[in-house]
């Protein structure tokens, strides 16, 4: 979870920005969640150590703060993190957001950076209509070991690209790309291709 919500800082386009999980699991995994965010080192991006970097402006940061404190004004609670890191760099401190309103900006915007927001469902049907409940449509994962939950995901889930048990990748022979204000049409693999290309209609009598 930790790899899928801070990769590239937080800042790709696939990376995990929801973590939607069942009642029964909920507990056990904020608790999990949120202590291995706060071990996540965060500091010069040359140094081996390090795993989150800084965002890639001031502006960025500052919107970052601004969709957490917006959140948290309405009843977000913070596992983790949640503030700026001053000093020099642009840096967020890895962050955990539960209880989330979806009217706030964190359930309601995309958040470019280290900050995760879990939601707690009774179950898989649930899940999938959280899932949906974005204008977004790009990719999603569902981790689980039942083959028919995994199905009932992959068939449910609004995304042009649903992974199961792995987070979501790009690589060069699977199509890359979402639906809804996530944008139309593939990169990679054979259609990805054809979308770089001109087709010629002709016709001789």
């Amino acid at each position: 979870a930790v790899t899928a919500r801070v990769q590239n800082n937080g800042q790709s386009c696939i990376a995990a920005k929801r973590f939607i999980v069942v009642q029964e699991r909920a507990q056990e995994f904020i608790d999990g969640f949120a202590e291995a965010m706060s071990n996540v080192v965060v500091g010069d991006p040359m140094d081996p150590a390090t795993v989150v970097g800084p965002l890639v402006s001031a502006e960025q940061r500052d919107l970052l703060d601004a969709q957490v404190s917006d959140s948290v004004a309405k009843g977000a609670v913070v596992r983790a993190g949640g503030k700026k890191i001053e000093g020099g760099g642009y840096y967020y401190q890895p962050t955990v957001l539960t209880d989330v309103p979806r009217d706030s900006r964190a359930g309601s915007e995309e958040l470019f950076g280290p900050v995760a927001v879990v939601e707690v469902v009774k179950d898989l049907t649930e899940a999938i209509e959280v899932a949906n409940s974005t204008p977004w449509g790009l990719g999603g994962s569902i981790w689980a070991t039942d083959p028919r939950e995994i199905e009932q995901a992959i068939d449910g889930m609004e995304a042009g690209m649903v992974f199961a048990n792995a987070i979501v990748a790009s690589t060069p022979e699977l199509p890359f790309g979402g639906i809804k204000k996530s944008g139309y049409g593939r990169e990679l693999s054979a259609h990805g291709i054809r979308e770089f290309t001109n087709v010629k209609t002709f016709y001789i009598a």
